[in-house]
């Protein structure tokens, strides 16, 4: 009973704290930084027992917990806890508490846990949900909240739908039974079935629609550039590594008896993406709608990576997306220093002469941005090798050409960001940044220029843990 117990204590925790954050707001503490400070600690105490417990299951024939979700709860607890900080300068300058926000990632931390470890198309499709509703209250929190969550609501519930219908399908053939080991059964013993082959496509769009992948990137770009800092920042680092990690888990039992088609039907997504993105960054003056087009583009690269269906080109898909995030984060940074007047500024030319009064934002933003297109020796540098490498070695070399022509038009729309901090006049006076903000900048710019170098062989001790995944 109490080793039960102890291995629903990570839940728990993020329980608690959930109710810790509406029992304070219902007694009218008004301090942002207390709700923040609150959620972290529990968030911390929830991974602290994930460690101890990263073995034992709640339900071993739902979710596996192993060293493949612990990396990935490792990752996604880190970049929500960093996002928990940096949102209290956010919210403060609104004179709003943050206490929503607080709870729903605290909820989405929760939620995300089982996505990584389910091992069962039901418990998947439920976390889908709950991550759309938790998402949906996440849009809420902007002041664009009609226009995002109409685009955003129509796409969403087609999606659902499809996927609902997979499961659907899926579970009466199953008999209920939807364990991904019953599943691949299944797939293997009908591989020439129309249907069978129609559900596992429902089963597939519903990632590329979280992801962001075009064309059906449309809601999620308008997530991404209308919605406040801290939720676009959430949307745009933590959940794409989320439901990649998911993804593969899922994609390994569907490509290994559809190879030939899904591998097919991954390269022109991926190629779609890798163009839309490239060219869609040229033509935004809105900064976060340029790196949601930036972010169009990357993943494009690591559904390529998907595509070729090998073991060490999902890991090679993992380390890109990984080197991308860090990277982007740095950028996500430099959004939480332009502040003007206590107005957070979204256009490319609020930043016109930044490097005039705010040199270490700029340096900041450049290596962000230097890293995003994979220049040596940062860490954007080493997922592009792993990514150039697997596909020359796969023989790709027209969709290597194709991504590589498109990264220079994103040069293109980076380099237009450098030379309006750097070269154009400063048109406004920026407010003094919080010191937390510069020291999580300086700490991603060590990381970003550090972790090329693998120290303490951090990128096999990575890899260990991700291969457990095929085991």
């Amino acid at each position: 009973m109490i080793q039960n117990l102890l291995i629903f204590t990570p839940y728990i925790a993020l329980a608690v704290g959930i109710l810790h954050l509406v029992f304070l707001y219902i007694f009218y503490e008004d301090r942002a930084k207390i709700y923040s400070r609150i959620a972290r600690f529990w968030l911390i105490i929830s991974l602290f027992f994930g460690i101890v417990f990263y073995e034992a299951s709640p339900f071993a024939e739902i979710f596996k917990n192993n060293a493949y979700s612990l990396l990935f709860i490792l990752i996604i607890y880190m970049l929500i806890y960093h996002i928990l900080g940096l949102s209290v300068s956010w919210f403060s300058s609104k004179n709003r508490t943050g206490c929503r926000f607080d709870i729903l990632l605290l909820a989405a931390s929760l939620v995300l846990s089982l996505l990584v470890e389910t091992n069962n198309l039901l418990a998947l499709f439920s976390c889908y949900v709950f991550l759309s509703i938790i998402n949906y209250g996440l849009v809420r929190i902007s002041d664009n909240k009609i226009q995002i969550s109409l685009r955003s609501g129509i796409s969403g519930i087609i999606v659902l739908g499809l996927f609902a219908a997979a499961v659907g399908y899926f579970y009466y053939e199953l008999n209920g039974r939807l364990g991904y080991a019953e599943l691949k059964t299944f797939l293997q013993q009908n591989p020439t079935s129309i249907l069978c082959f129609g559900a596992v496509t429902a089963l597939v769009l519903p990632f590329f629609y979280a992801l962001g992948i075009a064309p059906l990137h449309i809601a999620t770009e308008d997530k991404l550039s209308l919605s406040a800092l801290p939720v676009s920042h959430f949307f745009a680092i933590v959940l794409p590594l989320a439901y990649l990690g998911a993804f593969i888990k899922l994609n390994i039992i569907l490509y290994d008896v559809y190879p030939d088609v899904l591998g097919q039907i991954y390269l022109v997504f991926a190629l779609v993406s890798v163009i839309f993105g490239a060219i869609g960054a040229n033509a935004r003056i809105n900064l976060q709608r340029i790196y949601a087009y930036s972010s169009l583009y990357h993943l494009g690269l690591v559904l390529l990576l998907l595509s070729l269906g090998h073991n060490h080109t999902d890991f090679a898909a993992f380390i890109y997306l990984f080197a991308y995030l860090l990277s982007l984060n740095g950028a996500y940074l430099v959004f939480y220093s332009l502040k003007s007047h206590g107005e957070y500024l979204s256009s490319i030319t609020g930043i016109a002469g930044l490097a005039e009064t705010r040199a270490y934002a700029t340096g900041a933003l450049s290596v962000s941005l230097f890293s995003l297109i994979g220049i040596p020796p940062l860490i954007g540098f080493w997922g592009m090798f792993n990514f150039a490498y697997e596909i020359i070695q796969a023989k790709y070399f027209i969709s290597l050409s194709i991504t590589f022509a498109f990264l220079l038009i994103m040069f293109k729309a980076y380099l237009e960001i450098i030379k309006t901090a750097y070269f154009e006049h400063k048109v406004r006076i920026f407010d003094t940044v919080n010191r937390w903000v510069l020291l999580y900048m300086v700490l991603n710019v060590l990381m970003i220029t550090l972790l090329v170098f693998n120290p303490c062989h951090i990128f096999e001790r990575i890899k260990d843990m991700f291969y457990v995944v095929f085991l």
